[in-house]
């Protein structure tokens, strides 16, 4: 049976934001350009949703809050998934467990999930490699998949059809668990939660040896600024973000944080959002680094998403429900309740 949906406090949430006046702002054409794409926001669009604990990616009209499709998955906790640019297909890694503290094998494979069809259409055997986590697509839709109990970066040339990956490389770290990618796929960063450190991957130069950077205790969420020159890493047991240079990988600056920051995303302009989830909050930052709002969630966030054309952000909450934040305004404007254990998210525009 479907779990309720919150669609009185979701509609209310998307109708406010696409209908708020920012009064300050309203006489500059910035201003009312946002307000138009802002309207057009949540009409058409749907929210995929991974529900670890239900073992389902599951689909959201964002303007009535429905949820209109689910896709159930075998295996326990499949996790950390991307669609391609086509909006055809999505692969989604299969962890196995819970969460990085969690003993355990965890899962082999990789889903590929036919998003017209709303079905699974078939299954990448990944054995031996194990616990996948961190997955990315780069702009030919090649596919990367970080297995943590290997320290391995797997890849898929044409993941549409593979049967196995068509390469791996080693990391040079302990317990990679997510990673970026530049967009032409040839560069990798890999946060390792227990050697502290990132780790330079060159996946098509397999001669070439991974370039290590030490940038605080627990690194995790991290994000690549739009031009790829630097990478930001939030150190969760350091409580700091670390700006690293991608190609000297030196750190070029360290700052506070409010303590174990999971997430972390770059926008196009250069700011960014972290999701604390020790204050239940989202802190954003301004490009110089500058914590300009902090948005109260009431729960702690675990994923973060950016809407493509408009001043919305969704964080994926612990009680089972994704917060709808106006990034302009700097505060929740409404809510989504989800099956169990909400993560993981890609916004499909209308």
């Amino acid at each position: 049976m479907p779990p309720a949906i919150d669609r009185r406090t979701c509609l209310s949430g998307l109708a406010a934001f696409a209908l708020t006046t920012h009064v300050a702002k309203a006489q500059s054409g910035q201003a009312q350009n946002s307000q138009a794409r802002t309207a057009q926001a949540g009409r058409f669009d749907t929210l995929l949703v991974m529900e670890k604990g239900d073992h389902a990616l599951s689909f959201y009209e964002l303007a009535s809050g429905r949820r209109t499709g689910r896709v159930e998955l075998p295996g326990e906790y499949p996790h950390e998934f991307a669609v391609d640019r086509a909006g055809a297909r999505a692969y989604v890694a299969l962890y196995g467990a819970k969460s990085s503290t969690t003993p355990g094998p965890g899962g082999d494979a990789v889903y590929v999930v036919d998003l017209a069809a709303r079905s699974l259409a078939r299954t990448i055997a990944c054995a031996p490699f194990r616990r996948l986590h961190g997955l990315r697509l780069d702009a030919r839709d090649r596919l990367f998949v970080l297995s943590e109990d290997r320290d391995v970066l797997l890849g898929f040339d044409a993941p549409e059809r593979a049967e196995r990956p068509d390469r791996a490389m080693g990391t040079g770290g302990i317990k990679g668990h997510l990673f970026s990618l530049s967009r032409d796929g040839e560069t990798a960063y890999v946060a390792n939660i227990l050697s502290n450190t990132v780790s330079r991957v060159r996946p098509f130069a397999p001669a070439e040896s991974p370039r290590i950077a030490a940038t605080g205790l627990w690194p995790e969420g991290n994000a690549l600024s739009p031009d790829e020159a630097t990478l930001y890493v939030a150190n969760r047991r350091s409580a700091t973000l670390t700006a690293l240079a991608t190609e000297a990988m030196t750190v070029t600056r360290t700052i506070p944080t409010r303590g174990d920051v999971v997430r972390v995303d770059c926008g196009p302009e250069g700011d960014l959002i972290l999701a604390n989830y020790a204050e239940k909050s989202l802190s954003l930052l301004d490009p110089a680094l500058k914590e300009t709002a902090t948005v109260p969630l009431g729960a702690a966030p675990v994923a973060l998403v950016r809407h493509p054309s408009s001043p919305l952000a969704f964080a994926a909450l612990e009680d089972d429900r994704i917060a709808v934040v106006d990034l302009d305004g700097r505060r929740v404007q409404g809510t989504l309740a989800t099956g169990r254990e909400p993560d993981v998210m890609v916004l499909l525009p209308g």
